[in-house]
This record gives structure tokens, C-alpha cells and sequence, in this order.
């Protein structure tokens, strides 16, 4: 271990009390942290209206502050953003976090300087947690690539709003700039394509053992640096090891990253939005992330079967079970109270908590009736992928009204062409109907046949976006599974199959 790792791994041991007591004792840190949000509340104007000072119970809270999306915060945002004080939290909000995800909507979210300590708190229970599974920090070694939307913030009425990785940069320590990669001028750089080739040269001759990044702009910088360099990462950087990913499942482009970075490469991933850093992978190649119970957020969850009920059922960490599907409810540090995500969790261990991220309430893909989750259709390409032997580089599934029976229409690209199509199309129906049991049904009775597949250019996911955001970004989270009518009669308009199958791969 070198002189530099030493250190490192000696100040990450100062959080491990903090990580032992969120594994071990996580309902009594969601008590503390439930108590302490009510205080901290209890003068604004959110915290008069709904009576906090009278809240001395979970049952008196959910009483008191009904379940609201964002749609209901939007009033109270647009207060603090009219500069009242004391709206949602004390004072103002430092910054504003733009959303958007997958909805397409833009969402101005409060960002505290409370919630800016626990979201980096968050990331050093992670590598607090990965240094002592490795015995090592060596990890961290001497640089650290990031790959994100840190371009400039706008300034609304005196608030500086930007995408939340960009408000991360300008808050983390000094210091930090010494083990970081690209520099902020290269992250400023609006134009996708511009930007990586700046990063890729930038990083040339540097240690990097570490990636921070969302997998599939992950997957497009790895191919585009093959593309530029002639080489892969892994041959140019013998000593990476570690890529921690956030955002969406990483399972369909495993493969990629696998053959980039390294088959040894340990791939962490975790559970990050803009509404705050909820979870971690702790244990490589081992599929559930520990939810973080003491660091600002009190979560609630709603049964997903009763989500649409007028007034459903909430339950608090202590109430749930593993093996069913949850809508996830956040209160937080900033100012946040009772807001229902968009995100749909599954819990695989309750003894600590830990947890998968199923998919999005908006995803739900159920064209022929069958509620296929985005993980589902997720887990049965990637498995295809490793029983034909194909290196994935991105994919989406529509449905296919026009053949008879209805079938799934997949568009995808690979490293290389799939020469035995009708295996891969057979492969994958069956690992559908293996990962969703109303597929299965629907494929007994003949009501849905083998899907196609549509062998497409990498760059057709580029106009993907294009067409369906207006542009391509390292936080844009790709929909797999499009039943938007919209989006579907211009993928058919603008892409016949015969040409789509002829593209030069």
C-alpha cells in the first residue's frame, strides 16, 4: 500500500462508527432522524401549516402532512423562488437542483447546506464501506474520473440552479481538486462529443483507478475512447479497479464495461437522485444496496399495489418486507416533507436493509397487459447477451401493434453483429417470460409472439434522445421500454426496418 493509500484508508476509519450504526441499528437512526427533521421544521412556514410542534409520533405525522408529488411542492418552490424566507426550511435554500430524469419535466429542487454535507457524507460510507470489504484504499489511488453534467449554473432570482453534480463540484473541498478528473473547464463543455474527446486527452498519463459515473454514458465514453485512442481503458490504465455507478441498473452493459475496464473490475453501484443518496452496493457482484437510515432522509413507503388508492397505506422502515414492490416516500434535510418519488424499490434483506431499484412508477411497460418493470426486460437482455456470447452497447423495446400476434420490437446495438438472430429472439422471449410471470402467460395463450430484433447503429441512441429530449447528457437516464404512441410513429417514420438492418454496425 502506498504512502497516499495509507492515509486515505486511515481518515476513511473515522466513519466507521457511522456505518456500523446505520447497519446495525437503522430503525432507531430513521427515530433520531425522524425527530430531528420535525424540529429543525417546526418554524416554517410548511411547519406552522401542518402543526409540527403537535407531531410527537410517526402516526401524528402522517396525520398531519399528506403525501405530496412535486406537482403539490411546486407552490411552496415558487415562494422561496419569490425570495420569501422560511418556506420550507430556515432562510433560503443555497441552491436550486434541476430534475428532469426520465419524466422529461424540469423540477427546481432546494438544495440546504445540510443536505450538501449529507450527500457528500454518503459518498464516504461508500468507500468507507469498500475500503474495509478490500482492506485497502488503494481504490482511490491518485485520480478519480468523473463523468457528469458539471457545466455552469443559471441564476434565477438570485438563486444559482443547475444540474445537481454541478452544485456537488462547486461545494466539495479545495483539496479534492488534486485527485480530481477532467478539470472544471472540460466539465463546463455543453457539447457531448466535444467534451469526451477533451476528457480523453486530458486523462492521458495520469493514474486513474477510479470512474464515478451513470452506466451508459459510462458505456458511451468507453466506446468512443476505443474509437479515439485504439486501445482500450483497461490497457491504458493498468491500475483502475473500481467504477461506482448510479442512476439506473448497470446488468445490460456489464458486458462492455467488463471487456473495457477489466474482468477483475469491481462495479459498485448506488443509489443517487437528485432528491438526495439513499443507498450503496457493499459487497462486489452482490446485488442489493444498504439503505443510508442516519444521514437526513426518513423514509416512508407505499405498497406499489395501492399506490393509486386516494389515501394509501403508509408505512415507516420497520413495517416493510422483503420480496414485495414499494413506492418510495422521502422526507428530508432540504425541506422536502412526505414527497413521493417516481421510483419503485424491492427490499432483499431487512436484517440490515438493503434494496434494489425496480424501475419508475412512470416506466411501468404494460402495452399488452403485462406491467413489465424496466429491471425485468433489463435482466432478460443481459442474460440473453451472456447466452449468445454479444457484448451489448444499448438497447430500447416498443411494442408492435402491427404484426400479428403482438410482439416486442427490440432495438439494439452491439460490438459486433448478432449472426443467429432467430436464437437471440428466441433466447429472449424465454427470459422474458422467465422475469415476468404476465409476459409468460401471455405467451402460453399465443397472445404475444417472439420479439424482433432490430440490429441498429450505436449512434441511433443518439437520435433516440434527440428526438425525445432535445439533446444527449451524461444524467439523462434512458427509458428501455417506450410506449409513448409519439415516439413510436417517429422511430417508424424516420427509421424503415430494411434500412435500420443494413446500417453499417
Amino acid at each position: 500500500m502506498s504512502l497516499l493509500s495509507f492515509i486515505q484508508y486511515q481518515y476513511l476509519k473515522k466513519y466507521s462508527a457511522l456505518v456500523n450504526a446505520n447497519r446495525f441499528h437503522a430503525i432507531e437512526c430513521q427515530q433520531k432522524t425522524f425527530s430531528s427533521l420535525i424540529y429543525a421544521a417546526k418554524n416554517t412556514f410548511f411547519g406552522k401549516k401542518h402543526s409540527f410542534h403537535l407531531i410527537n409520533s410517526y402516526d401524528d405525522f402522517k396525520n398531519q402532512v399528506p403525501l405530496r408529488s412535486y406537482e403539490n411542492f411546486n407552490p411552496y418552490i415558487q415562494r422561496i423562488l419569490n425570495r420569501e424566507p422560511n418556506i420550507l426550511c430556515e432562510g433560503y435554500p443555497k441552491f436550486f437542483a434541476k430534475s428532469s430524469g426520465t419524466s422529461g419535466k424540469l423540477k427546481l429542487l432546494p438544495v440546504t447546506k445540510q443536505f450538501l454535507r449529507s450527500s457528500q457524507l454518503a459518498a464516504l460510507y461508500m468507500i468507507n464501506n469498500l475500503s474495509r470489504q478490500l482492506n485497502t484504499a488503494s481504490f482511490m489511488g491518485n485520480k478519480v474520473l468523473t463523468l457528469g453534467d458539471q457545466q455552469e449554473p443559471e441564476e434565477i432570482n438570485g438563486f444559482l440552479c443547475g444540474a445537481i453534480s454541478t452544485i456537488k463540484m462547486y461545494n466539495k473541498p479545495s483539496w479534492t481538486n488534486y485527485f480530481s478528473l477532467p478539470g472544471h473547464s472540460i466539465q463546463s463543455i455543453k457539447e457531448p462529443s466535444e467534451k469526451i474527446r477533451y476528457i480523453i486527452q486530458n486523462i492521458q498519463g495520469n493514474d486513474v483507478r477510479t470512474i464515478v459515473a451513470l452506466p451508459v454514458y459510462l458505456s458511451h465514453f468507453l466506446h468512443q475512447f476505443e474509437q479515439l485512442t485504439k486501445q482500450k481503458f483497461k490497457d491504458a490504465f493498468p491500475n483502475f479497479s473500481v467504477a461506482f455507478l448510479s442512476g439506473m441498473n448497470y446488468e445490460p452493459y456489464e458486458n462492455l464495461l467488463r471487456n473495457h475496464l477489466g474482468e477483475d473490475v469491481v462495479l459498485m453501484e448506488n443509489y443517487s437522485a437528485t432528491e438526495g443518496n439513499f443507498a450503496y452496493q457493499i459487497q462486489p457482484n452482490i446485488k442489493g444496496m444498504e439503505l443510508i437510515c442516519n444521514n437526513g432522509v426518513f423514509y416512508e413507503f407505499v405498497e406499489l399495489k395501492n399506490i393509486h388508492q386516494q389515501n394509501p397505506e403508509r408505512l415507516s422502515l420497520k413495517d416493510v418486507a422483503p420480496s414485495k414492490l414499494y413506492n418510495i416516500i422521502i422526507s428530508a434535510n432540504n425541506g422536502l416533507c412526505a414527497y413521493v418519488m417516481n421510483d419503485i424499490v424491492e427490499f432483499v434483506s431487512i436484517q440490515p436493509y438493503r434494496l434494489i431499484v425496480k424501475g419508475r412508477l412512470n416506466d411501468i411497460f404494460s402495452p399488452f397487459g403485462e406491467q413489465m418493470l424496466p429491471i425485468q426486460a433489463e435482466q432478460a437482455i443481459a442474460e440473453t447477451c451472456k447466452q449468445t456470447n454479444q457484448t451489448l452497447l444499448d438497447f430500447c423495446i416498443t411494442p408492435d401493434f402491427r404484426h400479428t400476434p403482438f410482439r416486442y420490437k427490440c432495438y439494439s446495438s452491439f460490438s459486433s453483429s448478432v449472426q443467429d438472430v432467430t436464437a437471440f429472439e428466441n433466447i429472449l422471449h424465454q427470459q422474458l417470460s422467465q422475469y415476468n410471470s404476465y409476459y409468460d402467460d401471455l405467451a402460453k395463450t399465443g397472445a404475444v409472439s417472439h420479439p424482433e430484433l432490430v440490429q441498429v447503429p450505436y449512434n441511433f441512441f443518439t437520435f433516440l434522445h434527440t428526438i425525445s429530449s432535445g439533446t444527449i447528457h451524461a444524467q439523462q437516464k434512458i427509458k428501455h421500454l417506450i410506449s409513448d404512441k409519439i415516439m413510436i410513429e417517429k422511430l417508424n417514420r424516420y427509421f424503415s426496418p430494411d434500412q435500420i438492418k443494413h446500417a453499417k454496425q
